[in-house]
């Protein structure tokens, strides 16, 4: 027992001298430093805990000439008794906090956010004050009113930039500056903050948000930067490589917008997947909404991808070029005042992208019969086929260009006039020998996108805003086809194809709407709009008129839409949103509901539900041997019908320490398809309706670590079609149906140079059942690797970057979703062009800021 004792106090009295050793004098010796440095070396050198306000301390000047303290309250209590500041302790954190005689009944919050080194808004940054979520408007303001307080934490962060994190213990309205990852600032108090990295997935049902300062540093051409990224999200697809139009969650083309400055991009054609309809240099802020958004989108039954481009610094003029293998595109930014800027910016292609190889013509002698689904006519050879190279001649071009002119007032308002123009020219020749018969083929498109944007933001002084948009786009398509086979014994020419068309579209609108806040984050949004699209459609095939329309649809608006917090767990998103349709006269009413649950800090559940209608979409013409075709139609509700959809998601996400995991299941119905069939025997010429469904799953695993991170993304999709003229009345693929697709991405960052590597596999497209010899089979499983290296270098003061990109690095045959032309020769034998997607690649790009 006595042993014991002794065995027990010798521990004792160890464990003692450890503690003693443990809590070591705190030791002081500056001068005329300022409050905020001191406190950050003490952190360093002792492992306190602070929390304050840096720009605050930054003031107060602290000198100590080696003095020792027994804890970090009596070490702070010193350093703070000249100045008129207080501490509170939460926990292990000592709080700084200023001294305040009267306490107000109210505190609030406010200001925009901005980054550091062009003094561009920051739209839609994420804030969280004391656990609850606030987030900015389209020009980072924000504003957050609550009952008074001892003190505030304010976190702001935005994708690709250090996160803001400091204490607010009064009322303020300030500007918060953002640093930006990329940047080598060497202020500490800059680096030892987290970094928002890649995507922002989880926050809300249905809706991600793209960093697209990574972009650059994946495998690709430059210009295709921004939608590179898209494709790599789940939801959005990647087989088949779209490059005109996004494919979101089963939505069929068209049905999905894409938002640039507040005009929709209708779309230009581009044959390679290369160049993306939006320059990546003038992107600022990318949101993807998938499905399920709130009632302030509307006219759409698909996806949504709001764009906001940059506005110009102030700060200084910068030339920016960049050259790749296939354009060279340049951006000017010039501050024409302390408070406007004019942006510029224009993108040309500068040599032929095509070669005759990646064209080649497949034939096989075989009766086309009637199909049973998705199409008149599926063409099934059992004859012999052959399948060689043309001689094609084909030729393309691209241009764009954006203008840009900001104003900025000294009350915090703001004015931008956004324009831009664009378009594109394919056409090519081709001469086949096959058999006895000359075949030959012309085709050209040509398609042009004009749109522009009047932007007016004010912030009241209550903290409100008002924001006021007035938009117009614009889109033409030329399409020009001939085909016509020669007999070489007796000199014959029958003409198999004739096919003149021509689509334009435009759009007018006015949206303008109010933020009003409340206390502790709750919001009222109140808009109101008018929309009017005009449509040309005039196609002719072998000499006759088949399609000819010329309308309008004016459609006037009103949404209202409540953001409430329930503390710190619930957040509830409830809208409305009611058209009134003056062309039927018909109101078309949209409720719209979202709901956000935080079980604990880092998991977090989301659910909505949606109506929405669609009043301008493609409608799809279907030619005798399975040939889609899309044109753009105003829904006049007898030959085109209105689109509606109903949208159910629901999904979970959890997210620590750069570790983000995600599930998102989506169930989508769509009524009002329209389709113009060419018809035969069995099925009459004209316009038909049907209907669709999809349903899903998305999965995300993303891990970052330092400056590195990897993810993965797996869509499991079912999307299905019925239209009257099926022979079997029962639901077929739709044309854009693939059940698995997989996309794995990593960046991995040392010192200058930046590795990276994407690829992304495909089950295949249901729809495309044709099978010929050679391996060609249109429905096969998609899959493509790619993988790039990028150089960052500082020659003196100009930034520069410089980058080899692999694509395709396996030469997998894959199959181009857009490009498959399928045509009739006669009665016996089948011809189909087949075009090739990405083949093994390589890609050089220099960039150069000045």
């Amino acid at each position: 027992m006595n042993r014991f004792t002794v065995v027990v106090l010798v521990m004792l009295l160890t464990a003692m001298q450890v503690a003693a050793q443990n809590q070591k004098e705190i030791e002081i010796n500056t001068r005329k430093t300022p409050l905020n440095q001191v406190l950050i070396d003490l952190k360093e050198k002792y492992g306190l805990q602070f929390a304050y306000d840096s720009d605050l301390l930054s003031g107060f000047l602290v000198s100590a000439n080696h003095k020792s303290f027994n804890s970090d309250e009596e070490a702070l209590r010193f350093l703070i008794k000249d100045f008129p500041l207080e501490i509170e302790r939460s926990g292990d954190v000592l709080l700084i906090i200023p001294k305040r005689k009267n306490k107000p009944e109210l505190t609030q919050i406010s200001g925009q956010v901005l980054e550091a080194n062009t003094f561009e808004p920051l739209p839609y940054s994420y804030i969280l004050i004391n656990r609850r979520p606030v987030q900015s408007d389209i020009q980072g303001y924000f504003n957050f009113i609550a009952s008074a307080d001892t003190s505030y934490n304010l976190q702001i962060s935005h994708l690709g930039y250090f996160v803001f994190d400091t204490v607010v213990t009064q009322s303020l309205s300030r500007n918060f500056l953002l640093y930006p990852q990329i940047e080598r600032i060497q202020e500490v108090q800059i680096y030892s903050n987290p970094i928002e990295k890649s995507t922002l997935i989880g926050n809300t049902a249905g809706r991600m948000k793209i960093n697209h300062q990574i972009a650059p540093i994946l495998p690709g051409y430059g210009d295709n930067s921004v939608f590179n990224l898209l494709r790599l999200m789940p939801g959005v697809m990647a087989s088949g490589e779209q490059s005109n139009d996004l494919l979101i969650w089963g939505a069929y083309e068209s049905h999905s917008k894409i938002l640039f400055d507040g005009f929709t991009v209708f779309g230009l054609k581009n044959f390679n997947d290369n160049i993306a309809v939006v320059n990546p240099l003038v992107v600022k802020n990318i949101e993807v909404m998938k499905g399920g958004y709130e009632a302030r989108y509307g006219d759409r039954v698909g996806g949504i991808v709001d764009i906001q481009g940059k506005d110009g610094t102030l700060l200084k003029p910068t030339l920016t070029f960049s050259i790749n293998s296939i354009t060279v595109n340049t951006m000017v930014q010039l501050p024409l005042s302390k408070k406007s800027s004019l942006l510029a910016a224009y993108r040309q292609t500068y040599h032929q992208l095509y070669s005759p190889t990646r064209i080649s013509i497949v034939a096989r002698e075989e009766n086309s019969t009637s199909g049973a689904g998705a199409g008149v006519g599926t063409p099934h050879g059992k004859g012999p086929s052959t399948n060689r190279i043309s001689d094609v001649k084909p030729d393309f071009v691209f241009r764009d260009a954006n203008l840009k002119y900001t104003f900025k007032g000294d009350d915090g308002s703001r004015f931008s006039l956004s324009l831009y123009g664009g378009g594109d020219d394919f056409s090519y020749d081709m001469d086949a020998q096959l058999a006895r018969v000359l075949w030959t083929r012309e085709e050209q498109e040509q398609n042009k996108q004009l749109g522009g944007s009047a932007q007016l933001n004010y912030p009241w002084n209550n903290g409100d805003a008002t924001n006021l948009t007035v938009a117009y786009s614009a889109f033409g398509r030329e399409l020009y086809q001939k085909a016509q086979t020669e007999n070489n014994q007796n000199g014959n020419i029958t003409t198999l194809n004739d096919l003149d068309a021509e689509n334009t579209v435009d759009e007018l609108s006015f949206n303008a709407e109010h933020t009003l806040n409340f206390r502790r984050g709750h919001r009222l949004l109140i808009g109101t709009g008018a929309i009017n699209n005009k449509v040309e459609l005039a196609r002719f095939s072998d000499g006759k008129q088949q399609i000819n329309i010329n309308n309008q649809s004016p459609r006037i608006y009103s949404y209202l839409q409540d953001e409430y917090p329930f503390g710190e767990l619930l957040e509830l998103k409830t809208g409305v949103r009611a058209i009134y349709n003056t062309k039927p006269g018909k109101w078309y009413v949209e409720p719209r509901v979202s709901a956000s649950f935080s079980v604990f800090d880092d998991l977090k559940i989301n659910a909505s539900w949606g109506l929405y209608n669609q009043f301008i979409s493609k409608t799809t013409v279907l030619d005798s041997t399975n040939n889609y075709t899309e044109f753009w139609t105003n829904s006049d509700e007898e030959q085109v019908p209105v689109l509606s959809a109903e949208h159910f998601v629901a999904g979970l996400s959890y997210q620590r320490n750069g570790f983000t995991a995600s599930a998102e299941a989506f169930y989508k119905t769509t009524d009002g398809l329209s389709r113009y069939v060419n018809g035969n025997l069995l099925v009459s010429e004209g316009f038909y309706e049907g209907k669709a469904r999809s349903k899903g799953l998305d999965i995300f695993l993303k891990k970052e670590y330092k400056r590195n991170m990897a993810w993965i993304s797996y869509t499991l999709s079912n999307a299905e079609e019925q239209f009257p003229y099926f022979r079997i009345n029962t639901w077929q693929p739709a044309p854009h149906q693939q059940k698995h697709e997989l996309k794995f991405a990593g960046v991995y960052n040392y010192k200058s140079f930046y590795l990276s590597a994407n690829y992304v596999y495909g089950s295949g497209f249901e729809r495309y059942d044709l099978e010929v010899d050679n391996d060609l089979n249109f429905d096969k499983a998609y899959s493509r690797l790619d993988a790039a290296l990028v150089y960052k270098f500082r020659p003196g003061k100009v930034k520069a970057e410089a980058g080899i990109s692999v694509l395709n690095i396996f030469n997998t045959g894959n199959i181009k979703y857009s490009n498959i032309r399928i045509s009739t020769i006669d009665e016996l034998s089948l011809i189909g062009v087949y075009s090739d997607a990405i083949s093994f690649t390589p890609a050089v790009f220099l960039n150069i800021e000045l």
